[in-house]
């Protein structure tokens, strides 16, 4: 099927063909016979799936041509954001020069906006709240109305914009045309619809056991500990996207984290509610043109941005909303691409990412985070790939100084070059393949039946170090892996075998370890039995509340928490010195 099956005018159909528009995507198929047919319509369906379209065609269709100096406008779309308004009237103005079309949202001049409405409109698109302040002026009359469009009707909802779209629909005809277009069917959107439109009909495209998260997009988690930046950077260096969004939580944290970035060499904009209209349109102006590769942004951005090429969208922490998950991870794989979204999580975090998957139907991957390796080995080939792309017209006017630093230095002025087109200016800090965590590296510590505790301890006694400078510490079949600061491993494998028996080497690669019984990755519950309690000289084993071990006795012994799986400690009658509890474990 093409739009030229469909009862559209030939200059339409021919406008779209210029564009490249030719084949309807499933939900302009799917709701044009009703909408073209005067028929109110729900329209539920994915981000990035051509809902605008399906929306503007009837308008157009509908409306004649007008120069009538101060027409009331007879179509209004009504949007979230200032940033889908001015897109949604992009689509209009490309597919319906002979209609005037008027943007109305907050942080813009009221003067302009009044002048355009005194001047006469054919549709208006905006936001609610600036739409009511029109109306409280009496600079705007919907009496005239034909066509009524809510375009993500939730999110507007969700916003606290319900009490303001009912005032803008009861000033409107009740004879009009209403359109309602939303990703999710939420109680306050269906309540809204049975209120104000007659007899919808629902064009449905999700459906309520499908899964709501995209399914062109490969939906990764990688699970990270402190250095929750560095990962995000080796992610970006690894994956190399020529867009990436990055959602954070707050706007604070969305400057922040730009900053970060750009500290590492990583060109980013910020973008969030506090920004001047300016300069959010400088940012996302950058974003699109590819001066920028990475937005970092709040939800501001998570609807109605029509960017179809971006690659890779990062979550910085788990979604606080199953929703927010669906139309974040939607900002990729638009328009029948493939994407990537990857989620941050804590540790103990998991329990969340199973909610997340049975919520939205997306099957994540779970990752590691990059190793320096990985990370290095994509440097090289971004670096390189950067120097083959030159154009011959531009290195044909270095190769007099080339040559010449060449003859004084070989191949390793290439080197030095690609250094510094690199930005590496220091040697990079070693990183803990265990945790991400920098100034850490991952032994491996080889005996049978090891246990958490007695890694800690041998590793402890034989540098004659807290256990609290330890990181973190993992079981698999054969032994342990754990974390000791870089500045110290080397005395640690100077002393194997440890206790003549326990191998100690430099992890190259993790093995599969053990999975860890911890309250986080079972969901909530209450406690666990722990372990068991001996007597003696020699102590034993106490399980507490929240699993572990207590060893007590003159020998002192082990003492462990839930978050922890085992430290050394002793008591005071065992002679060893009790160490803090570290919750790195």
């Amino acid at each position: 099927m093409q739009f030229s099956d469909f009862d559209l005018h030939a200059e339409v159909v021919s406008r779209l063909a210029a564009r490249g528009i030719v084949t309807p995507s499933p939900i302009q198929a799917e709701s044009l016979p009703h909408t073209l047919n005067g028929k109110d319509v729900i329209g539920r369906a994915r981000t990035g799936t051509g809902k605008t379209l399906a929306f503007a065609l009837p308008i157009i269709e509908g409306l004649a041509p007008s120069k009538d100096y101060g027409r009331a406008p007879r179509a209004l779309v009504l949007a979230p954001t200032r940033e889908l308004a001015k897109q949604i009237a992009e689509e209009f103005n490309q597919s319906a020069p002979h209609l005037s079309i008027t943007t109305i949202y907050g942080g813009s001049s009221y003067v302009l906006q009044e002048k355009a409405l005194t001047r006469g409109v054919d549709i208006v698109v905006g936001t609610p709240g600036r739409i009511i302040d029109h109306l409280e002026r009496k600079t705007l009359l919907l009496d005239e109305v034909q066509f009524a469009v809510l375009d993500e009707a939730d999110e507007m909802l969700n916003v606290g914009f319900a009490e303001a779209v009912e005032t803008i629909l009861r000033h409107a005809p009740e004879d009009r045309q209403t359109l309602l277009f939303s990703a999710t069917l939420t109680p306050s959107v269906i309540r809204l619809a049975r209120a104000y439109m007659r007899n919808p009909v629902t064009v449905d495209l999700i459906g309520e056991d499908a899964p709501k998260a995209a399914q062109t997009v490969k939906h990764l988690a990688v699970k990270v500990g402190r250095s929750r930046t560095r990962v995000l950077v080796d992610l970006l260096s690894v994956y190399n996207p020529e867009r990436a969004i990055v959602f954070t939580r707050t706007k604070r944290e969305a400057d922040e984290l730009a900053l970060e970035l750009i500290g590492r060499g990583i060109e980013a904009e910020g973008l969030h509610g506090d920004l001047a209209q300016a300069q959010r349109e400088r940012a996302l102006a950058a974003f699109r043109s590819g001066r920028t590769r990475v937005l970092v942004a709040t939800d501001v951005a998570a609807r109605g941005l029509d960017i179809p090429e971006v690659d890779v969208v990062v979550q910085y922490h788990v979604p606080q909303d199953h929703e927010s998950y669906v139309h974040r991870s939607g900002r990729t794989g638009r328009a029948g691409r493939n994407g990537v979204a990857i989620v941050m999580y804590a540790p103990k975090e998991q329990y969340a990412i199973r909610q997340l998957e049975n919520a939205t139907g997306a099957r994540f991957e779970k990752i590691e985070p990059p190793t320096q390796a990985e990370v290095y080995a994509s440097n090289m080939r971004n670096v390189a790939n950067m120097v083959k792309n030159v154009p011959d017209e531009i290195s044909s006017m270095f190769l007099g100084q080339a040559e010449e630093l060449i003859a004084q230095l070989g191949v390793e002025a290439l080197a030095k070059a690609l250094a510094r087109i690199a930005g590496v200016t220091e040697a990079p800090r070693s990183v803990s393949l265990l945790s991400g965590e920098e100034d850490f590296v991952t032994v491996t510590l080889r005996a049978p039946r090891m246990t958490v505790p007695r890694a800690v301890a041998l590793i402890a006694r034989g540098l004659n170090i807290e256990s609290r400078a330890l990181g973190k510490v993992r079981l698999f079949e054969g032994g342990a892996v754990a974390d000791i600061p870089t500045d110290r491993v080397e005395d640690l494998l100077a002393l194997s075998p440890l206790e003549e028996k326990v191998q100690v080497v430099k992890t190259e690669e993790l093995p599969e370890l053990l999975e860890t019984p911890q309250r986080d990755d079972r969901g909530p519950r209450q406690g666990d039995r722990g372990g068991y309690r001996g007597g003696g000289d020699r102590g034993g084993y106490r399980g507490n509340r929240e699993g572990g071990s207590d060893r007590g006795g003159d020998r002192g012994g082990y003492r462990g928490n839930s978050d922890r799986e085992g430290v050394y400690a002793g008591n005071r009658e065992g002679g060893k010195r009790p160490y803090q509890s570290r919750k790195r474990y």
